[in-house]
């Protein structure tokens, strides 16, 4: 049986005296492709925050070996700005830069998996452009295929779908899940009808209506 390796435990956090998640559990296996959803207002970011440990939990528990390694694609991270000073490539290498020494170059074997990268998410045709000058699904893309360059061990991803046609989501989709098993991926997603032959788990949250004092 696959140990579970990250997760909440009778989670409960919320901002000011508001709590927005109340004795939320889950747990997630090695390698699953797991699609988190919920109306808006769920606190969905705010779960995907307490799991990657941005946020502490008022009360229960986070799981997370510490040896794990990890990448996070926020939301509204493809909203960079049109005279960002890289191409896609360099934007694309740069994920590397966390995992080196600060001596360290970048090597043929660095470029090379970049390529492939490129190759993979289908960015062959703007490899040179200014990333600043991409569409939205394309600048999604590239943050993407930068948060594997450092081979993380999960990967979280917030709604990293925004600006993409459905065809171009499915084609997403398909790359995402070929990662699996060797990555453990987590997305925050409202398209879970599309998402569905995909995953291997949805954790669906909801909105709290009733505010609690904690």
């Amino acid at each position: 049986m696959t140990k579970s390796i990250i997760g909440l435990k009778n989670v409960t956090f919320g901002y000011s005296q508001n709590a927005v998640i109340e004795n939320l559990s889950f747990s997630i296996e090695q390698g699953q492709f797991v699609a988190m959803t919920g109306e808006n207002g769920a606190a969905k970011t705010t779960a995907m925050k307490l799991l990657v440990g941005l946020l502490k939990p008022w009360k229960g528990l986070r799981q997370w070996p510490s040896h794990l390694r990890v990448s996070y694609v926020p939301q509204q991270i493809s909203s960079i700005e049109q005279d960002f000073p890289s191409t896609v490539f360099e934007f694309i290498v740069s994920g590397l830069w966390e995992s080196k020494k600060w001596y360290q170059r970048i090597s043929k074997d660095d470029k090379k998996r970049a390529r492939e990268m490129i190759d993979r998410f289908e960015l062959q045709s703007v490899v040179n452009q200014p990333i600043g000058k991409l569409s939205g699904g394309q600048k999604q893309k590239a943050c993407v295929a930068r948060a594997f360059m450092s081979n993380p061990d999960i990967l979280l991803l917030d709604e990293p779908t925004t600006g993409m046609d459905e065809k171009t989501r499915h084609m997403f989709y398909k790359i995402v899940k070929s990662m699996c098993p060797q990555v453990t991926i987590v997305m925050i997603t409202h398209h879970i009808h599309e998402l569905n032959p995909y995953i291997d788990q949805i954790i669906h949250l909801e909105r709290r209506h009733e505010p609690c004092l904690n």
